[in-house]
């Protein structure tokens, strides 16, 4: 996260985990809080960082995204 964000990323939680009691399959959920300190972040902003955070876990760490 921090390789796209940098320092706009305050801070990465894991906030659920769940895990389908069939097929075993685990999914995580994470909520990133961004904050800029000198001005107000745009939501235009954050979304293009965020799009490419998503796209950057599922090349990097081959996760599926929901």
């Amino acid at each position: 996260v921090r390789d796209v964000a940098g320092d706009l990323v305050e801070r990465v939680e894991l906030i659920d985990v769940f895990i389908h009691p069939k097929s075993k399959r685990v999914s995580n959920c994470f909520r990133i809080t961004y904050r800029s300190m000198d001005r107000s972040l745009t939501n235009e902003e954050i979304d293009a960082l965020q799009e490419s955070v998503r796209s950057d876990a599922v090349q990097k760490l081959g996760v599926e995204l929901r």
